[in-house]
């Protein structure tokens, strides 16, 4: 009763205020007067927003990012959120926030409504606004009968009418915009924030979506903080920066960081950052040089920190004109002045598509020109760099992107990258498969590359692995090493690590193929970055695998693969085996489990551990110690589920009783599983692994998985029952009790 007291409150302040005079509900220092609204939620992952100009945010959470915003679009107004879900969320004080939004975009007591759910409908109602539902489909919907509309931009362009949208609310219409950006971008609506309808409509008046994916705190919610809102709007910050205003330069470091990346460039924010960085250029300068030894922090270079993000826009605008930028001294690192640019001729008609290295490295601010044989292929691009984190944390060690990359066009192409990295050509795999092509380069330096079959081993020692260029790349038709190049410089045979590389690529192959997200059809990638954004290491969809610059040595060392000594290898191995994890049987809980499947069995194929050796953490001593373990405990799933190496007993058991052969079986009798057959809940993926272990296997596994706490339904019983039970020795077969 208290809590619908305090949101009649909110609202009848809202009413008095928002029906005084337009935009009464903006305070006049520019900032929003919200109520006091802490928290809010989303049953899903909203996307952020970046609020500049004439914007003005409302939802803020204490690093600067901005959940909510609202702003003007001609007579009209918009209240922006990231994601349909916070419309039906009633935790925390979501319902009061949208309350607050609703009631200053509706401008009397009589609403007629197209999109509006029904409680937020109702609460509208209750608390003294009459909501008239306008009903209808989007093809049909007379946008004159209308005063508010709730939903997606993005579902206006896809039905032909966001230019009816744009002039509806030009004439003083009024929308509560709701847009999971990401999610638009991932399922093909739009080719990029750029393209997204709400950007389209909304960018000119200070509110712009981004690709971010949120998360919430722990408890589901998301923590506002009312501190920030003065931060949020851009273009005020750059003013903090500029020492223009007093103020927090940390946070608005972080806001005009987020912004510059997102905004569109012929933005006035942009003019006002370029203007900046004009008179403050010796000082940026000399920062971003010094980035190898110092990274760019919040504390110590908030201007720097963020214009850099202005710098990568620029050059990714117009990147024929972008001059080598100051920072590529510290990363990817400098080509000497004197190192001859080179001519040469590539010849791809091998078969393999997607990125293919040149063996050449374009120097930083230096154009490299491409010609194309035939000259009438399609969809060829040229790239430099192959660096694609994202740089999701504060300390600045490199400029974001770090990837150029260029069309060919009627057979030519010319690129530069301000910061200068390996050259590749991708090229179609349809293509590839084809005929492929014929390239020629000029511009480029010759770069430390071994090809495995290809490059001679006393050319590799005599010239290449010495070349004065800080990155170096070992291949063969399967893998590609991008590593630091002092990582090579003693390397006498290249050709024994790609070998090794290869077999371990080729055991997991055989056990499961890569699957369709991590490049099944083109040769598989490490990539050493300075800094990661996720963990120690970590296996992106559609992209290299990504490993730290320090753990690139162990790589290369021929000591690292046999069975000798510690292993330094686990994370490596780790990372290849979440690309040939397949979701079928794969289930909450096991996503960091079911990966070191395959950790273990290069292990032990190729390096040659015995599987009871300390090296595979998985002897069958400890696995049989850990599940009596677990079950005196009650065996709970939540504690299998969150802990990887409890769970990974649980397969440990299995491949040391029953062999690899039996999980090279179970998962090959998935491959031509019919689409409607295949098991979506985690529930049903559980039931179908171990019905399909146990028909391998010959033996009833149902027992021993619900020994360890994983629930399994009646079904599992039902189809495996003519088996024999199988339960570790010492486990009694018939109850799951220790035995032992």
């Amino acid at each position: 009763m208290m809590a619908h007291s305090l949101v009649e409150r909110m609202l009848a302040l809202f009413l008095m205020l928002a029906s005084t005079a337009p935009g009464s509900l903006l305070a006049q220092d520019g900032t929003s007067a919200s109520p006091s609204v802490s928290t809010i939620a989303t049953g899903g992952n909203p996307a952020s927003l970046v609020v500049y100009g004439d914007g003005e945010a409302t939802a803020v959470l204490e690093d600067g990012t901005v959940l909510g915003a609202r702003t003007r679009v001609g007579a009209g107004r918009v209240s922006a959120l990231g994601h349909g879900g916070f419309l039906g969320d009633t935790r925390g004080d979501t319902r009061a926030y949208l309350l607050g939004e609703l009631a200053w975009l509706c401008a009397g007591p009589t609403v007629r409504a197209w999109g509006l759910p029904k409680g937020l409908g109702d609460a509208m109602g209750s608390l003294g606004i009459t909501v008239e539902r306008v009903e209808g489909s989007l093809e049909t919907l007379d946008l004159d009968g209308v005063d508010l509309i709730v939903g997606s931009p993005q579902r206006f362009a896809r039905g032909g009418r966001l230019d009816d949208l744009r002039a509806w609310l030009e004439q003083g219409g009024a929308m509560l915009a709701v847009e999971t950006a990401w999610g638009q971008i991932q399922l093909g609506h739009a080719r990029s924030v750029d393209d997204l309808a709400a950007n389209r409509l909304l960018s000119a008046h200070g509110i712009c979506f981004t690709g971010r994916a949120l998360t919430p705190a722990r408890d589901g919610l998301y923590h506002l903080s009312p501190s920030a809102l003065e931060y949020a709007n851009a273009t005020r910050a750059l003013r903090v920066l500029s020492g223009e205003l007093a103020g927090d330069a940390a946070l608005a470091g972080r806001v005009v960081r987020e912004a510059l990346a997102s905004v569109p460039i012929d933005s006035p924010l942009i003019d006002d950052a370029r203007t900046i960085a004009q008179e403050r250029r010796g000082e940026l300068d000399q920062a971003y040089v010094s980035m190898g030894e110092r990274p760019l922090t919040l504390d110590e270079h908030p201007l720097a920190y963020a214009l850099l993000e202005l710098d990568a826009r620029i050059a990714q605008h117009n990147p024929l004109r972008a001059p080598a930028h100051p920072s590529h001294v510290a990363f990817p690192g400098a080509v000497p002045d004197d190192l001859e640019r080179i001519t040469r001729a590539v010849d791809l008609r091998d078969g393999i598509g997607g990125w293919r290295s040149t063996g050449l490295y374009a120097p930083a601010g230096e154009t490299i020109r491409v010609r194309v044989e035939p000259a009438s292929a399609e969809g060829i691009r040229v790239q430099i760099g192959c660096w694609l984190d994202p740089q999701h944390f504060d300390a600045r060690v490199r400029m974001t992107p770090a990837v150029f990359r260029a069309d060919v066009r009627e057979g030519v192409c010319a690129i530069r990258s301000p910061i200068g990295g390996p050259l590749y050509i991708d090229v179609p795999v349809s293509l590839s498969a084809a005929g492929g092509i014929r390239a020629t380069i000029e511009g480029a330096v010759e770069m430390p590359r071994y090809r495995l079959g290809h490059t001679d081993l006393d050319q590799w020692r005599t010239h290449l692995r010495g070349l004065p260029v800080t990155w170096a790349e070992l291949e063969s038709d399967e893998l590609v090493l991008t590593i630091p190049a002092d990582s090579v410089r003693d390397l006498d045979r290249p050709d024994l690590v790609m070998e090794h590389w290869d077999q371990v690529h080729r055991v997991m192959q055989e056990m499961e193929p890569r699957s369709p997200r991590h490049w099944p059809d083109r040769q598989y990638r490490y990539v050493a970055d300075r800094r990661l954004s996720w963990g120690y290491m970590y296996c992106p969809s559609d992209a290299p695998i990504v490993i730290p610059m320090s753990a690139a040595r162990a790589m290369v060392q021929p000591e690292n693969f046999d069975g000798e000594g510690p292993n330094r290898l686990w994370g490596h191995y780790h990372e290849m085996g979440h690309s040939h994890q397949n979701p079928l049987w794969t289930f909450d809980g096991t996503g960091e489990v079911t990966v070191n499947i395959f950790t273990v069995l290069a292990l032990h194929e190729v390096n040659g551990y015995p599987l009871d050796d300390e090296a595979t953490r998985t002897s069958p001593e400890q696995a049989l110690r850990t599940m009596r373990e677990h079950m005196a405990d009650g065996a709970p799933f939540d504690r299998w589920k969150s802990r990887p190496f409890l769970a990974l007993q649980t397969y440990a058991l299995l491949w040391h009783e029953f062999g690899w052969d039996a999980f090279r079986k179970t998962f090959r009798s998935y491959d031509d599983l019919a689409l409607d057959r295949r098991r979506r809940t985690d529930a049903e993926k559980r039931d179908e692994f171990v019905i399909r272990m146990s028909r391998v296997v010959e033996r009833n596994l149902d027992p021993y998985f619900r020994a360890w706490g994983i629930p399994l339904s009646d079904r599992v019983g039902r189809e495996i029952g003519d088996l024999p039970v199988w339960m570790p020795e010492g486990i009694d077969a018939g109850t799951g009790a220790d035995g032992g």
